[in-house]
């Protein structure tokens, strides 16, 4: 039993170090938003294509999806680390928590595909999923599920 709590240890940890690379991501994917904005603003174009009869309908939407993106971004970053830090002290809840978040944030992402995002911005906000696929992947190994075991 010690081994496998031993390499629950190990694979929790990982899981953490995958949340933690993930709240980083999702930062830099809002980064990637601002930096549209200031270096030819792709979004506004793609909303003028979106919306050609009424230009009004530009500058709402544009307002109306950047503070979706960035409320998004913020409360994923909360999520990462509140998990993160769960997951290191052995709350079992943890693993099923971040298993929904890692899915509803996946489909959130699949779904902007279907948006009039820029591209980079729409693709730049998926990387996460994939730090988000590994931590899940990580706490659900046998290991971790001694660690989980022992820790309550």
């Amino acid at each position: 039993m010690r081994t496998q709590v031993h390499e629950g240890t190990k694979s929790v940890r990982h899981a953490i170090t995958a949340m933690r690379a993930g709240a980083v991501l999702t930062v830099a994917a809002a980064i990637v938003a601002v930096l549209d904005q200031a270096t030819g603003d792709g979004l506004t174009r793609r909303l003028q294509a979106a919306y050609p009869a009424d230009p009004g309908k530009v500058d709402m939407a544009k307002s109306s999806i950047l503070t979706y993106l960035f409320a998004l971004a913020a409360v994923g970053v909360v999520l990462w680390l509140w998990l993160a830090r769960a997951s290191g002290k052995g709350r079992p809840w943890s693993r099923v928590v971040a298993t929904v978040v890692f899915v509803a944030g996946t489909a959130l992402s699949a779904y902007h595909f279907t948006q009039p995002h820029p591209m980079l911005v729409t693709v730049v906000g998926l990387v996460p999923c994939v730090a988000g696929l590994a931590a899940v992947a990580f706490l659900w190994q046998r290991g971790s599920s001694a660690y989980f075991a022992a820790a309550h």
